[in-house]
């Protein structure tokens, strides 16, 4: 066997030595992604320093859209309270004292709080010639987890009107939980709302009962988003130039 020609081991080294160089340019070449994508980020950075003012214009446009919004709109008042429900019939001599019985109402009444047919209630007493279902919408009504407990909440034009209708509602409430519960033959009902809190002073709510300072805050991010989306979009379609500082 004849010994490989000096030309041919030099090839092979060649070869041989080519190889970790094309492995180390094959390893580099998913690199250029995440460098393309960090200059991307870079390049809308240095636009958006370059263009504060649009950022600025869609913060203040934002939160003036807001203020005005809150001043022009209708005044609501809410006043809350809080019932227990208690059962002083047959059921409280069981062996839990008809926690669970009352516990299984609670729901239930919640619901029923805010129903029309109770709304149609209160609006006869109150004299006012309004929607039921609409006035419904105007009780709010929780039941506590685990607990007896009924959070209410009655909103309304008014601090007047809202405090006559947080009495009234609580008054026709009770009958109506007293008339559903009570049982033929019994002199006492199996279950009763009794108002262990409130109803309390109407108060007004601006930012449908949310903090002002956070409704404002959050005007201003959402108006900071916009005004930074308004100079990309805008240096998307404007020509291929380098735009002037401040811009």
């Amino acid at each position: 066997m004849k010994p490989p020609a000096p030309h041919d081991a030099t090839a092979a080294h060649d070869a041989t030595a080519a190889q970790p160089s094309a492995i180390a340019q094959s390893s580099t070449v998913p690199q250029s992604a995440p460098v393309s994508e960090f200059a991307a980020v870079r390049e809308y950075a240095a636009l958006l320093r370059r263009r504060w003012r649009w950022v600025m214009w869609g913060m203040l446009a934002a939160l003036a859209t807001t203020t005005v919004f809150l001043l022009v709109r209708p005044p609501v008042y809410r006043s809350e309270a809080t019932v227990f429900i208690r059962t002083p019939g047959d059921v409280s001599r069981v062996i839990d004292g008809g926690d669970s019985y009352a516990k299984a109402r609670g729901r239930t009444y919640a619901e029923l709080a805010e129903s029309p047919d109770l709304a149609a209630v209160v609006l006869g007493d109150l004299t006012l010639a309004e929607d039921p279902a609409r006035f419904a919408h105007r009780i709010s009504a929780s039941n506590r987890t685990g607990t007896v407990l009924i959070d209410l909440g009655i909103t309304g034009p008014t601090a007047a009107e809202t405090a006559r209708t947080a009495e009234v509602f609580l008054t026709d409430y009770a009958a109506l939980v007293r008339t559903l519960e009570t049982v033929p033959g019994s002199p006492v009902p199996r279950a009763e709302l009794v108002v262990v809190t409130g109803p309390s002073r109407p108060e007004r709510e601006f930012a449908w009962g949310a903090p002002i300072s956070a409704v404002l805050a959050g005007a201003a991010l959402v108006g900071c988003v916009l005004g930074a989306g308004a100079a990309v979009a805008r240096r998307l379609f404007e020509p291929d130039t380098e735009p002037e500082a401040g811009n």
